[in-house]
């Protein structure tokens, strides 16, 4: 035994990267500690990590929001 499984995990495709990459105009983020909150007002692809009073700002839906089914 090696430690490895014995099928490896599904590859992703393009579109599912571009999918988690995407980031939203509209997307909001909430700091939970002062109650800061952050909007996007430009799209674009990468990473992004808000942070606020030393924590990582948290992804909110805000009310009337539209959420995606997958």
């Amino acid at each position: 035994m090696t430690g490895f499984p014995e099928t490896p995990p599904p590859e992703w495709d393009l579109g599912d990267w571009e999918k988690v990459l995407t980031i939203q105009v509209g997307d909001a983020y909430l700091c939970r500690e002062c109650q800061n909150l952050v909007m996007v007002t430009r799209g674009g692809v990468g990473f992004m990590e808000l942070e606020c009073c030393g924590k990582p700002m948290e992804k909110v839906e805000l009310p009337g929001q539209a959420t995606e089914e997958s």
